[in-house]
């Protein structure tokens, strides 16, 4: 994979660095430096020092937490777009959650100072960043209440979509290739192992989806979409 350069990158339109003049680019590539990671490569881990933000260009990349047995624990997968990390005041704070990257996936690394610099004069991507960050939030919020009051079938239905988007696959009839386990699968909606092949086979029933070996083709993205609205959790 070639690194993708700012001037060329489809999230500059609803992306953090939309609209920047080419002056603004320049300035913003001073900013961070940008590293090209291979799937199943860790970018940054739980507990190291919160030091700045991480802009996902290319490629899909999963937020997850250990417990004290090592167990993962998959909270999100980001897609392009998507800002990773935490942003602190000082250097006490240290970070959440772990990240890796689940495809070969490009990210530009902006330190706290010379972020802080750069909005100060671009104040306009403050903004962009304060509404990308609020969307992050307001995602976090959707999953807690999803997890209250979806069931396990709508939960997979609307992971199954996030990831196809987040591959860039998000049509009728695309091949998803997973790059993660069924086990990891069933951590991301809050089931057992078990259970997530079980509603794996019950989505493929209803013809929305097929199953050869670890990919998955969504064969009716719409129907599959309605699936993942439904709110009436399972008895």
């Amino acid at each position: 994979m070639r690194k993708i350069q700012c001037e060329s990158c489809s999230l500059r339109g609803p992306g953090v660095i939309c609209d920047l003049p080419p002056d603004a680019l320049c300035d913003f590539r001073a900013a961070g430096s940008s590293t090209i990671f291979r799937p199943r490569q860790v970018i940054f881990s739980e507990g190291n020092p919160a030091t700045g933000l991480y802009l996902l260009c290319h490629g899909a990349v999963k937020l997850y937490h250990a417990d004290r047995f090592g167990r993962e624990h998959i909270l999100e997968v980001a897609a392009p777009g998507a800002l990773l990390g935490e942003l602190a005041l000082d250097d006490t704070p240290h970070l959440s959650v772990s990240a890796e990257a689940l495809t070969e996936a490009q990210l530009c690394f902006l330190g706290r100072d010379r972020l802080a610099a750069f909005l100060g004069k671009y104040p306009m991507t403050a903004l962009q960043i304060i509404a990308a960050l609020s969307a992050e939030l307001a995602g976090a919020r959707r999953k807690v209440r999803d997890l209250a009051l979806k069931g396990a079938e709508s939960r997979l239905a609307g992971l199954l979509v996030q990831l196809a988007r987040a591959a860039g696959n998000a049509a009728s009839g695309q091949r998803v290739e997973l790059a993660y386990t069924r086990r990891e699968l069933a951590e991301m909606i809050g089931v057992s192992t078990e259970t997530a092949i079980r509603l794996l086979g019950k989505l493929k029933q209803k013809r929305v989806i097929t199953v050869e070996r670890r990919d998955i083709v969504i064969t009716d993205l719409d129907r599959l979409t309605r699936l993942a609205q439904h709110d009436e959790a399972d008895a």
